[in-house]
């Protein structure tokens, strides 16, 4: 049975469902209760539709893999490496470059559809307060959202997104060129959907943005999803102007402020499509802003 809230109970099996761009994950824990992830992030995207990605997560210990060198497709350099293993994807979370264990793993058919998530990280001993370690946090659920939407779905943006009352405005930029400013700026006159994560699709003929829960600097998060209207590329400044981008360096613009599949040749052509795509149908500027909130009528005004 499916409650409001997003979660399921059947046995000794429990599950939680969240939609994040219309995508709906199931996530099932062997446990006798019923359970929300802890991350108060997630706590506006439980759902209650069909899934369709359905992960089995364990507490238990992550199983020994033949993580060989070979057979690494991605090395982030960081937190996290790809593994293609016996037809299936490995997301293995820890330095194993460095010798230590990984502390988290997700093991997903080609298509992502169906996984398993092993964790070193213990069941916190609260299911009375119906709460786990979070098995999605940072970096694999990103990632796994990167590898679903190259898959013809569309693309996450670093970005920061708003709904002006039905106005969809992507605030498009890497790390320190205004994102988390521009959220805390419109809080009050519109609402935010993420500072930093923004996942852009193609439905109906139309390009949609939503939310994510995977924010930055500003933890403010929203679910909706809102039609595109116009994309900005934020730059700090000292006076607020803005000219057009358009063509190849419109597109170049937005994949250099995107998450692009580098280890997916064919999700990488379907990325840079998507962008080509994108900036013919929907209006860009180059947006150089002072960070005060004259730039909310600046940017309503812009044509």
């Amino acid at each position: 049975m499916i409650s409001n809230t997003g979660t399921m109970n059947s046995g000794l099996s429990t599950a939680v469902t969240i939609k994040v761009a219309d995508i709906v994950f199931a996530l099932s824990c062997n446990a006798t209760q019923q359970f929300f992830l802890r991350d108060q992030s997630y706590k506006d995207f439980y759902c209650d539709g069909r899934p369709e990605v359905k992960i089995d997560v364990s507490f238990d210990g992550v199983p020994h893999l033949p993580l060989r060198g070979e057979d690494r497709v991605f090395d982030s350099g960081e937190i996290w490496s790809l593994y293609r293993i016996d037809g299936k994807l490995a997301i293995v979370l820890g330095a194993l470059l460095r010798g230590n264990i990984p502390y988290r793993i997700g093991v997903f058919n080609s298509d992502f559809k169906k996984g398993w998530i092993h964790s070193l990280v213990p069941e916190t001993g609260d299911f009375t307060n119906k709460f786990i370690s979070n098995p999605f946090g940072y970096p694999l659920a990103e990632v796994l959202m990167i590898c679903l939407l190259a898959q013809g779905r569309g693309i996450m943006a670093h970005a920061c997104g708003i709904d002006d009352s039905g106005r969809g405005y992507l605030f498009a930029g890497n790390s320190t060129h205004g994102k988390s400013t521009v959220a805390r700026l419109w809080k009050d006159n519109a609402l935010v959907l993420n500072d930093d994560r923004i996942v852009l699709r193609l439905r109906s003929g139309r390009f949609w943005m939503y939310g994510t829960p995977w924010h930055g600097d500003y933890s403010g998060v929203s679910p909706h999803g809102v039609p595109l209207e116009k994309i900005f590329f934020l730059r700090h400044a000292q006076t607020n102007s803005f000219s057009r981008r358009e063509g190849v360096a419109a597109a170049s613009m937005l994949f250099t402020r995107c998450f692009p599949p580098l280890w997916d040749a064919e999700g990488m052509k379907f990325t840079l499509d998507f962008c080509a795509q994108l900036v013919d149908a929907v209006p860009c500027y180059k947006l150089d802003f002072v960070p005060d909130e004259n730039i909310i009528d600046f940017v309503r005004c812009v044509k």
